[in-house]
């Protein structure tokens, strides 16, 4: 069994955040007052995710083709 790349974590990642981002600002569109506001809310938060999980994804594949750990900044 091969273990799953970082980079492709990131990247499910990043699409995960996106599908929760438009799932919370959805169910914020009922009518029962603030907690729509909060959904709302939550949703943009979690949307800001998604480029910083897909940055980090690419940074990861990069290292991966270059043969270098992620953590390895020499």
């Amino acid at each position: 069994m091969t273990a799953m790349k970082t980079s492709n974590v990131l990247y499910i990642l990043g699409y995960a955040s996106i599908i929760l981002s438009a799932t919370n600002f959805l169910r914020g569109k009922t009518k029962d007052g603030q907690e729509q506001d909060i959904k709302e809310r939550d949703g943009l938060f979690l949307g800001h995710w998604a480029p910083t999980f897909f940055i980090l994804g690419k940074v990861a594949e990069d290292r991966e083709k270059d043969g270098r750990s992620l953590l390895d900044f020499s």
